[in-house]
């Protein structure tokens, strides 16, 4: 089982609150990332740019690469698929 502090440093929405996640998305604040792990995991990281979510992609050196920037109707439905196949998993994503 991946622990609480792996899932949050793939997922740094699951720090905040739905309403806040939702928040957070509607001020283009979030971006979705591709951890390159075999099962195709994503991740979030909440950051003012791209530039600055590229750095944090950077720092995490697991070959993090960020795709885009979250849209609030993207948001509801995948948050939920992302905690399940991550608290699911046996692989380590941080």
């Amino acid at each position: 089982m991946v622990s609480d502090e792996a899932v949050d440093i793939c997922d740094e929405l699951t720090r905040f609150s739905d309403a806040q996640a939702a928040l957070l998305t509607s001020r283009s604040l979030v971006y979705l990332t591709d951890l390159k792990l075999d099962d195709g995991r994503h991740g979030t990281i909440v950051a003012a740019s791209y530039a600055d979510a590229e750095s944090v992609a950077r720092a995490r050196g697991r070959g993090e690469r960020v795709i885009g920037r979250m849209a609030h109707g993207f948001l509801h439905g995948l948050r939920r698929r992302l905690l399940r196949k991550v608290r699911g998993s046996m692989s380590m994503c941080a």
